[in-house]
């Protein structure tokens, strides 16, 4: 299940999308059939434009950000514990990464640290295992276990879990290190922008077990009027990696949806 996940993902991802589309309209031209061949570059080409121009990828990440917006740490309840989601860094791998490796969502471990030393919880469980291929490279559970100890989070107060590769594992295996420690109230913490599918997770692998999840929102990307004048419509490879993240959030969200119909 996890390896179609990831097929079908990259089968839906923007830039596939764009590909195919070219793929088929020079196939049908080479056909002789270069009418409709053409439709179908020209749509690849209009498609990859407007999913790489910076005011459709704020637009798609703000919709998803707005569901939970990130307040400060001192603004939420208190709870049991603090669970962070993989997904921030990338675990040491040497020679060639002898330490760790910061990624754009590292908010989420600062937060967590934030959160804990406003004694918001007493627990800081940690979620996040490596990806398949990534042998010899440090689990990223672990990764972020060293950061928040220098983060000012005692090592005694951290548990982690390094065997989820992706959303809905990291809420099956965190239930089990919640039961643990005999947690009933939990923050979550992971990026705004996957808030609303992690929160959906948690919500479905915690169900009956009398265990409730507050959102704990952190990693803002999409801001209101950041965006210049004359830019917002030029496309740029940050915009269409910002674009595809969202649309995956939103596949991700349709897919909980279709299997809570089932």
């Amino acid at each position: 299940m996890f390896e179609l996940g990831k097929v079908v993902g990259w089968l839906l991802s923007p830039l596939t999308l764009a590909l195919t589309c070219w793929t088929l309209g020079l196939s049908l031209a080479w056909g002789r059939r270069l009418k409709l061949g053409l439709v179908f570059c020209a749509f690849g080409a209009i498609w990859l434009w407007a999913i790489s121009a910076p005011l459709v990828a704020n637009a798609l990440v703000r919709r998803l950000e707005r569901q939970y917006p990130a307040v400060l740490a001192e603004q939420l309840p208190e709870a049991d514990a603090i669970v962070v989601l993989g997904g921030a860094l990338s675990g040491a791998s040497p020679p060639e990464r002898p330490t760790f490796d910061f990624g754009s969502a590292a908010d989420r471990v600062w937060f967590t640290a934030a959160l804990y030393r406003a004694g918001k919880a007493p627990w800081v469980l940690v979620s996040g295992g490596n990806q398949p291929g990534d042998d010899g490279m440090q689990v990223e559970a672990e990764a972020i276990r060293s950061v928040l100890i220098r983060l000012g989070v005692p090592d005694s107060a951290i548990r982690v879990e390094g065997l989820s590769r992706n959303t809905s594992e990291n809420a099956n295996e965190s239930l089990k290190l919640i039961r643990a420690i005999g947690a009933k109230r939990v923050l979550l913490v992971t990026s705004a922008m996957h808030m609303s599918r992690a929160l959906r997770s948690f919500q479905v692998a915690l169900r009956d077990s009398g265990i409730a999840v507050l959102p704990a929102s952190t990693d803002v990307e999409g801001l209101p009027d950041s965006l210049h004048p004359l830019g917002r419509w030029l496309p740029d490879a940050n915009s269409l990696t910002l674009s595809s993240r969202a649309i995956r959030e939103y596949e991700g969200l349709f897919a909980l949806f279709v299997k809570d119909m089932l």
